[in-house]
């Protein structure tokens, strides 16, 4: 990540150094990446990583307050916008796990980060709640399309604990355009389908048993077509779409039911799908690099402020996809 690719991103979120002897945004950049990336240190400790062998500067590192009241000059955008400059599919053509008869390989997934417990986290973000009690941290709600054979994020969105995975992986539909893209069986809905192949992508989702359980048409590798209706539950609709339902057990186990696009048995073979959907399993693959390796098992994100978490939070997608 050059500071010419830095410098550009300021320009574009007009954020332009203004108080003489601020700590200037070029290098908060830098600084917010780089608390991601040591995630346990301290504010004194990570500013040494960066600028500890750099004479002129090692000896006046300025304190905590400073470093926070220059990230919230920053703002999020910049890290957001950061990521969306740098997040991009990065397997060759043909690579092995990418692809699927020429198409590229992505999974939708989510997963959530604890934020400090201040009433203005817990406001905007909401988390765990029993008997009516808070029951944990605030959490900030995160759905990535992933690449499968790479773990790189083609593309992200942040949201609430107390928002749904649903609404932030439709967000994510116009990065997905000629990708087969996966999902867990959270996600079926006639909205987020229609959104997708709107967007040029196909889909792979795993689904309940009541989800499009009608036949329409029996096909002869002995899948069948259905129709998902806008709630995404059994029944007819006239605004429902027509999906492909593949049906199967893994050694005997509880039955397997996914939806797709590809409804042509011929060119889409069941088992072949079949034996794609565990390719989901790298998005997870992906989430727990960062929230396990990266962040550290029991670490909470740093910041008592929204912004400045969505700062973070957008910080580590952009430090994951550079080690990518």
């Amino acid at each position: 990540m050059t500071p010419e690719l830095v410098a550009e991103v300021l320009e574009k979120c007009g954020i332009r150094d203004k108080k003489p002897g601020a700590l200037p945004a070029g290098f908060m950049v830098y600084f917010t990446l780089a608390l991601a990336l040591f995630q346990q240190d301290s504010y004194d400790d990570v500013a040494e990583q960066l600028v500890g062998s750099i004479q002129e500067l090692s000896g006046s590192i300025p304190n905590k307050s400073s470093f926070t009241r220059a990230r919230r000059r920053l703002g999020p955008l910049v890290l957001e916008t950061v990521f969306r400059e740098l997040a991009d599919p990065l397997a060759p053509v043909g690579l092995e796990g990418s692809f699927y008869r020429g198409i590229r390989l992505a999974a939708v997934d989510g997963f959530v980060l604890d934020a400090p417990d201040t009433p203005a986290n817990r406001t905007a973000f909401g988390g765990p709640v029993k008997n009516g009690q808070p029951a944990g941290f605030p959490q900030v709600r995160v759905v990535t399309l992933t690449e499968c054979g790479t773990h790189a994020q083609i593309d992200a969105a942040v949201g609430g604990f107390n928002g749904g995975e649903r609404e932030l992986a439709i967000a994510l539909s116009a990065s997905a355009s000629k990708m087969l893209v996966i999902m867990d069986r959270g996600f079926p809905g006639v909205e987020l389908w229609k959104a997708y192949l709107g967007a040029g992508a196909h889909l792979l989702i795993r689904a309940r048993s009541p989800v499009a359980h009608r036949p329409v048409e029996h096909l002869p590798d002995g899948t069948y077509l259905g129709r998902m209706n806008l709630a995404g539950q059994k029944g007819a609709h006239p605004g429902g779409v027509l999906v492909r339902v593949i049906e199967y057990r893994v050694n005997g186990g509880e039955v397997v039911r996914l939806l797709t696009d590809l409804l042509d048995p011929v060119a889409y073979p069941a088992a072949e799908l079949a034996g794609l959907y565990h390719a989901r399993w790298e998005a997870e693959s992906a989430f727990r690099q960062i929230k396990t390796f990266q962040r550290g098992p029991t670490e909470v994100l740093r910041s008592g402020d929204p912004d400045l978490v969505r700062q973070e939070v957008w910080a580590h997608l952009v430090v994951h996809h550079c080690l990518t």
